[in-house]
């Protein structure tokens, strides 16, 4: 129990793993984070307004709106905490650890990990199964190439400028994320609820929500699971080495507080490994 406890569990030095930045000070830090959050909730708006039209609820069926979904309200999120981080740290003498996270702040950086190796299973999936990009693709509308290829990007970019700690085990976020998507195929396909508009080999209840992932066909479909299981541990481990990286190469931090005192600090990052 107490092992599947620690797999979960949130660790990272509060506040200041999350109000600085290996590259950027913490005032630019924090624009950054805002920058961020503004472009995510922009294109989540352009996303709606480009699909819902056509969709109607039948856009919250898939894959990818779950995952954009998640990411908007994560960046949003990750902003509050690098702000509230912000106060702490310039409020404080020199900026010292004050103990246990918030739960706000945790669960922030629960969905964090969750959504940066998902966003590339997502880019993945799209390009070798929905739009294959080595069979003659079709160019998406710019709210679809954000959503399966320029997001993961931004979320690339974040992990490096971030000093958020990882570990191998936070991947388990991640693969929640995909065993409920998972289970939700399986009511959809049970429930017969069908995408809102008509498929080649079924009538509309009948349509699976991907014409690429079946569950009408079981056998090829499982092996799509099984596959996607083997890609994410690779990509987990991808992750985990990325990780390392930035932390490897990341330069001796300075910190200013809000009066314009400069405190400097070794980069230790605890990973609770």
């Amino acid at each position: 129990m107490t092992c599947c406890s620690s797999a979960f569990k949130i660790e990272l030095r509060w506040p200041e793993q999350i109000a600085t930045s290996n590259w950027l000070q913490p005032r630019s830090y924090l624009i950054f984070n805002c920058i961020l959050a503004i472009v995510f909730v922009a294109f989540q708006l352009l996303n709606l307004y480009d699909a819902i039209p056509v969709l109607g609820g039948y856009y919250f069926i898939y894959l990818t709106v779950w995952a954009l979904v998640l990411q908007t309200i994560t960046m949003v999120t990750l902003f509050i905490c690098t702000l509230w981080a912000y106060v702490k740290l310039t409020d404080g003498p020199d900026g010292p650890s004050q103990g246990q996270a918030p739960l706000f702040v945790r669960y922030t950086v629960a969905f964090w990990y969750l959504i940066q190796p998902t966003s590339l299973i997502v880019v993945i999936l799209y390009w070798t199964l929905i739009n294959p990009i080595f069979n003659d693709p079709f160019l998406p509308e710019l709210s679809s190439i954000w959503a399966h290829l320029l997001n993961w990007l931004c979320l690339l970019v974040s992990l490096f400028a971030s000093r958020i700690p990882w570990s191998f085990k936070n991947s388990i976020w991640g693969l929640l994320f995909l065993v409920a998507y998972l289970l939700w195929t399986l009511i959809h396909f049970f429930l017969r609820i069908g995408r809102g508009f008509s498929c080649d080999l079924y009538p509309d209840p009948e349509c699976p929500i991907y014409d690429e992932f079946d569950w009408n066909m079981p056998g090829i479909t499982t092996l799509i699971v099984l596959a996607t299981v083997v890609i994410y541990g690779v990509i987990a481990l991808l992750y985990t080495g990325l990780f390392r990286c930035r932390d490897s190469c990341s330069p001796a931090m300075t910190f200013s507080d809000a009066s314009g005192k400069e405190a400097e600090t070794k980069d230790e990052p605890e990973n609770g490994a």
